[in-house]
C-alpha cells in the first residue's frame, strides 16, 4: 500500500468501516495494515476473518463492549458481500464443488460447510430468502445464467456453458447442501445484515471499534460503496489485468507488495517468467478485449514467490532459479496447440498439451475437452481431403488473401449429393490452417483418421490405464 493512503486515514477519527478493494494479494495486506495502524492506536490485536460464513455475527460483536477489550478491529476477507451479480456465478460453481455425488453427512465436514457458506452469499446476491419454501425452491430461483458455469466452468469447458442436464444436476446438489446448511443452523448473508452493514457506515460503532473489508469483486455502484468513497473510506489498491498482445497490467504492483514482505526483490525477465508460469485468464483464452485475469492464479503466483524467496541466495528472485522450481502452469491457447499440430510441429503441441493439462484444475476433464477439440479438427481434415478430391482445388496455397476468395468457397460449396457440408460455416481463417494440415498430410494417412480418433476414444474413456499415452500417440499421427 502506498504510504499516501495510509496517511489520507486519521486514526484519532476513524470511520467505522472501511472497505479496500482490489487483487487480494494486494487487498488483504492493505486492509491488514490498515487495521494495525488502527490497533496500535487503541491497544489492540487485529482480527481477521477469511470469507466468513456470515456477516451478521461479526457486526454484533463489534457493536458490542467486550469486558477484556475497550477496542475491536475486525478484517473480513473475501465476504463479497458488496459483490454484483456477475460475481455469483463464480460463487455457486465453488459451492457445487464442496458436494459430493451422494450429498453431504448428516453433519457438514469442513469444506462442505465452506461450500455452504459460498451458496449462501451467492444467494444473498439475488436478494433470495434462504428460509422461504423448501431449500431446493430457492436455488430454482436462481437465474439459468449463474448456474450454467463462472470462470473456473468455462475455463475447462473451452467456454461452453452447462447443458440442460448439467445444469439440473448441479441445481439438486446445491439443493441439498442449502438443506443441511438450514439443518445445522448456517444463515450466511441476508438483506438484513446487508442493511446494518449500511447503518454501521452511516451511523458508526463504540469508540475503538473498526471492521475493515477487503474484496476482489466490488460493485461500485452500490450505494454503501458510494456511501464510503464520500467518507473517503474506500480504497482500490489495484488489480492484474491481461494486457493486448500480451503481458499483464499490474503486474509491478504484486512485485513491490510481495517484495515488501519478504524483503527479497526478482529481476525483471525472473518475475516475467514467473507470471507466465503461473497467471491465468478465466476462460483460457487468450487475446480479446476480455482483461480480466484468474484470482486463483495470482495467488499462486504469490505462493511461488514466497517459495523462490526462501531459496534465493543473494537476495535476489533470478530467472534461473524461476525456471528450477516453479511448475509451468501458466495459459495456454489450444488453439496455439491445434497450430502447431497442423504446421507438423510435433514438439510444440506435446510441450503445450502437457502444460494445459498440468494448468488444469480438472486435468481428466481438460484431456477429454482437448480430445474432443482434436476429433474435431480431425473430421475437418478427412472432410477437407474429400472436398479437394471432389472440387480438384489447389493444393499447398499459403497466401491467405487467394485461399479465402479462390478455394475456401469451393471447400465450403454444397454437396452434389445434398446433406450438410461439415465445413460449412468455418472461419476462413482457421479453415486455411486446417486446409494445409490437409495438404501436408498424406491422403492415405487422413483416411486413416476416423479409425484411429475411435481407437484414441475408447483408450481414453476406460480400456487404456496411461490415457495420456493414448492422446499422445493421437497427436503424434495427426501432426507427424
Amino acid at each position: 500500500m502506498r504510504p499516501s493512503l495510509l496517511d489520507s486515514i486519521d486514526p484519532g477519527k476513524p470511520e467505522p468501516v472501511y472497505l479496500v478493494a482490489g487483487d487480494r494479494v494486494l487487498a488483504e495486506p492493505a486492509a491488514g495494515r490498515i487495521g494495525e495502524m488502527l490497533a496500535g492506536q487503541v491497544d489492540c490485536q487485529v482480527e481477521i476473518h477469511r470469507r466468513p460464513a456470515g456477516l451478521g455475527s461479526i457486526l454484533a460483536d463489534l457493536k458490542t463492549f467486550s469486558l477484556f477489550a475497550s477496542a475491536k478491529i475486525i478484517v473480513a476477507v473475501e465476504t463479497a458481500v458488496l459483490a454484483d451479480q456477475r460475481a455469483a456465478a463464480d460463487l455457486l460453481d465453488s459451492a457445487f464443488e464442496t458436494v459430493p455425488e451422494g450429498g453431504p453427512g448428516e453433519e457438514l465436514g469442513p469444506e462442505e460447510r465452506r461450500g455452504a457458506g459460498l451458496l449462501l452469499q451467492a444467494l444473498h446476491l439475488f436478494h433470495l430468502d434462504t428460509e422461504a419454501g423448501s431449500a431446493q425452491s430457492v436455488i430454482e430461483q436462481l437465474p439459468e445464467w449463474a448456474v450454467q458455469g463462472g470462470n473456473v466452468h468455462r475455463k475447462r469447458s473451452r467456454n461452453r456453458p452447462r447443458g440442460r442436464r448439467q445444469v439440473e444436476e448441479v441445481r439438486s446438489r446445491l439443493g441439498v447442501l442449502l438443506e443441511a446448511a438450514r439443518r445445522e443452523g448456517l444463515r450466511g448473508w441476508a438483506e438484513g445484515d446487508l442493511q446494518e452493514l449500511g447503518e454501521v457506515v452511516r451511523q458508526g460503532l463504540p469508540e475503538g471499534h473498526t471492521l475493515i473489508l477487503a474484496e476482489s469483486a466490488v460493485a461500485r455502484d452500490h450505494p454503501v460503496v458510494q456511501t464510503l468513497a464520500e467518507k473517503g473510506a474506500f480504497f482500490e489498491v489495484g488489480q492484474v489485468e491481461a494486457e493486448r498482445g500480451g503481458g499483464w497490467r499490474g503486474l509491478d504492483l504484486l512485485a513491490a507488495e510481495l517484495e515488501k514482505e519478504s524483503n527479497v526483490g526478482i529481476e525483471a525477465d525472473a518475475l516475467k517468467e514467473l507470471a507466465r508460469r503461473t497467471i491465468q485468464r478465466p476462460g483460457g483464452r487468450s487475446g480479446g478485449s476480455n482483461t480480466q485475469v484468474e484470482a486463483d492464479s495470482t495467488a499462486r503466483l504469490a505462493a511461488e514467490y514466497r517459495k523462490l524467496a526462501n531459496l534465493a541466495e543473494d537476495g535476489k528472485i533470478g530467472r534461473g532459479l524461476v525456471e528450477a522450481v516453479v511448475e509451468d502452469r501458466g495459459e495456454e491457447d489450444v488453439w496455439e496447440i491445434l497450430d502447431a499440430i497442423g504446421a507438423g510441429r510435433s514438439g510444440a503441441a506435446l510441450t503445450g498439451i502437457q502444460r494445459y493439462l498440468s494448468a488444469a484444475s480438472d486435468p481428466v476433464a481438460a484431456r477429454l475437452s482437448l480430445f474432443a477439440l482434436l476429433a474435431s479438427f480431425a473430421r475437418q481434415l478427412t472432410a477437407i481431403q474429400g472436398m479437394l478430391r471432389l472440387t480438384q482445388a489447389s493444393r499447398g496455397e499459403r497466401n491467405y488473401s487467394r485461399f479465402k476468395s479462390r478455394i475456401a468457397p469451393l471447400l465450403q460449396d454444397e454437396l452434389p449429393e445434398g446433406g450438410r457440408n461439415p465445413l460449412k460455416g468455418i472461419h476462413p481463417y482457421r479453415l486455411h490452417r486446417a486446409y494445409l494440415a490437409a495438404c501436408r498430410m498424406p491422403a492415405g494417412r487422413v483416411e486413416t483418421l476416423p479409425r484411429q480418433i475411435l481407437e484414441a476414444e475408447m483408450q481414453m474413456k476406460g480400456e487404456s490405464s496411461r490415457p495420456d499415452v493414448a492422446l499422445t500417440h493421437l497427436v503424434s499421427k495427426l501432426a507427424g
